[in-house]
């Protein structure tokens, strides 16, 4: 096997790119492929610096960071790493770790813990990583997390009734990675620790510790079928996949080679990788991975099916699913209602295949109920998650008429609870007047926000409202999701345009832009420019909500005789 070393980030990312990274004849990309950078970008750089910046005031702390900065060669910053964990000294930051050569590993954790000292008595170390978000969850009993602060970093204790977020796991992979090339270089703890400082933005910030041994991680195979992995398994399982694929990549020649070990398959990894420009030309434009992006099977599924000879839309909606479910099943147990999930995509294959987009799947009426005063609600929220707009459109007798509740400027708690009081005021008016008033929502977002400041407030006109959601509020979408299936998806935006034929005014409408455009109501250069801002928004919340009518109005047509 030739020589060559993987970082710590291969283990928890796509296999493509170790194959590509190690394939002779192809081309590199230009840009950088490290996905780690993508994480510095969304933010991680500031909370890792803000972290290490408090970690490097501790005593006794060594702080290598600045050596490569500073011009220190690669074995100037190895050999101060040594000397300072051969020192035993208690927290190293920036540490370059000798490689494994016969492991094929190289990295750098963020931080070296002094923990208990190796079998043989020299100094042990823990491996530290920070990341930008949390790593908790609650979990009543359990006793598996330890954790301490960032000024006393060595001092663990217990932490009761919470356990680590599984689907963080990529963390623990990076830690186990540099665990084992701790043990190769003779300074791992005797006790197989890892720390993860996340984010939970609610002060300051603790550590997480978590034994790389403990069998938490619930995953699948087929000879064992469901079973319980600690991280070091998950991570040596990973990482020798990886040795094997950038081997296999490294006797490449371009002449009769065999075919690669993996395969590109399109994932939500796939849109920052800058190896995409070389795995989309290799990929067939009908492929799974490629067009059905709602509820898409994952990268076992689809390679399930793939040995079934379904790679293709066209090739899945030509498919006998009874036939094949059997053998399906038997590679897919990782994943709950595997059944359903092959079922659904069948369907939304043969929909793509037809040029259908919306489905019917019921027989019975939809039964949406109506009434004589009918009301669209639609809110709008800042960046920070604030509700700056409570939008309604009333439709009786007289009419449709668009209205609104808002406040376009930067909102302070009170202020947000000000603005909900008003509307709610509003709402209690309306309903006292017309008993049978029915609100109709798209989805859980307006009532999960009015519950939230009522909660937060205490306030009793907002907790009026909410008593008002389980007799006069009607979500939509649950009668959408009962009766429909989408190409992609039943978002309000495709049910509306695919189904009700409805267009919105604004060419590029969505959630995410409206908070671009309250930014610039309310912090624009110019008086025209805020106000043109503003129009925006309110015009975008009046489509949501006519949108919303023309659903309700398009799913009644489907009950006329």
């Amino acid at each position: 096997m030739s020589s060559f070393v993987l970082d710590a980030y291969a283990a928890r990312s796509c296999p493509v790119k170790t194959f590509h990274a190690f394939d002779p004849t192809v081309e590199q990309p230009q840009q950088p492929h490290d996905e780690s950078l993508r994480e510095s970008f969304s933010g991680g750089s500031d909370f890792r610096d803000l972290v290490l910046g408090r970690l490097a005031a501790t005593d006794g702390v060594v702080d290598l960071r600045g050596m490569h900065e500073q011009g220190a060669s690669w074995e100037e910053r190895l050999r101060a790493a040594l000397e300072a964990m051969g020192a035993g000294a208690p927290l190293i930051l920036g540490a370059v770790l000798p490689p494994d050569l016969d492991g094929h590993r190289t990295g750098r954790p963020d931080a070296l813990v002094r923990g208990a000292d190796t079998a043989s008595g020299t100094p042990g170390y823990w491996p530290l990583k920070v990341k930008p978000y949390r790593v908790t969850e609650k979990q009543l009993r359990s006793e598996t997390l330890q954790v301490s602060t960032l000024d006393a970093i060595a001092d663990l204790r217990p932490l009761p009734d919470l356990r680590y977020r599984v689907y963080r796991e990529g963390a623990l992979i990076e830690l186990a990675h540099h665990w084992r090339l701790l043990e190769s270089c003779g300074f791992a703890s005797s006790q197989p620790l890892a720390a993860v400082i996340g984010d939970d933005r609610t002060g300051s910030p603790s550590v997480t510790w978590v034994d790389l041994t403990t069998r938490f991680i619930r995953t699948y195979s087929k000879t064992a079928g469901h079973k319980l992995r600690s991280a070091l398994e998950r991570y040596d399982h990973e990482h020798g996949f990886r040795v094997y694929v950038a081997d296999a990549a490294q006797q490449r020649t371009g002449v009769d080679d065999p075919p690669a070990p993996v395969r590109p398959i399109r994932v939500k990894e796939c849109e920052w990788c800058a190896w995409w420009q070389v795995c989309r030309p290799q990929m067939d434009d009908d492929d799974l991975s490629l067009r059905i992006s709602k509820a898409p099977l994952d990268v076992r599924e689809l390679q399930t099916l793939l040995g079934l000879g379904i790679r293709t839309v066209a090739e899945l909606a030509e498919a006998d699913v009874e036939a094949i479910l059997p053998e399906y099943l038997s590679k897919t147990g990782h994943r709950d209602r595997a059944e359903h999930r092959l079922r659904q995509a069948a369907r939304r294959a043969r929909m793509m295949a037809h040029g259908v987009e919306l489905e019917r799947i019921s027989v019975e009426p939809i039964g949406v109920p109506r009434a004589a005063v009918e009301v669209d609600l639609d809110i709008e929220t800042a960046d920070d998650g604030s509700v700056y707009l409570w939008g309604v459109l009333v439709t009786d007798e007289a009419g449709s008429r668009f209205e609104h509740f808002s406040r376009f400027e930067p909102l302070t708690p009170d202020a947000e609870i000000q603005l909900a009081v008003e509307f709610a005021r509003w709402l209690i008016a309306l309903v006292e007047r017309h008993p049978g008033v029915r609100v109709y929502h798209y989805s859980d977002y307006e009532t999960v926000h009015l519950r939230r400041l009522a909660e937060r407030s205490g306030d009793p006109v907002l907790a009026a409202a909410c008593e008002l959601i389980r007799d006069h509020f009607v979500d939509l979408f649950g009668f959408l999701r009962d009766n429909f299936v989408g190409v992609d998806g039943l978002g309000l935006k495709v049910v509306a345009t695919k189904g009700a034929g409805f267009q919105w005014r604004d060419e590029e409408p969505g959630g995410l832009a409206s908070q671009t455009w309250f930014s610039e109501a309310v912090n624009g250069g110019t008086d025209a420019v805020r106000a043109s801002a503003k129009q925006r928004v309110l015009d975008y919340n009046e489509d949501d909500v006519r949108a919303t009518l023309a659903v309700r109005n398009w799913l009644t047509a489907h009950d006329a005789p």
